[in-house]
């Protein structure tokens, strides 16, 4: 499934409403471009609460069976600081 948007001249894109949905978002919520190594971009929902956040960090981290200091790192490699 996916969804077609505009960028307007100001650089901005409305997000279709069934994404909205399926992300649960709601005004005021931020959202995180996340760009693949393959060159594709992820649209993700940014938890407000810092332990949800370290919640979608762990269960991102399950697979790659990464220790603590490799998560971090993969963290803000990923959230660009």
């Amino acid at each position: 499934m996916s969804y077609e948007a505009t960028v307007t001249s100001k650089g901005q894109v409305t997000i279709p409403k069934a994404v909205r949905e399926r992300l649960n978002l709601e005004q005021g919520e931020k959202i995180l471009f996340r760009f693949e190594e393959d060159g594709s971009v992820r649209l993700v929902a940014v938890p407000s609460d810092p332990m949800e956040r370290l919640e979608a960090a762990q269960d991102r981290a399950a697979p790659y069976d990464l220790d603590a200091s490799e998560l971090i790192e993969r963290e803000r490699r990923d959230w660009g600081r």
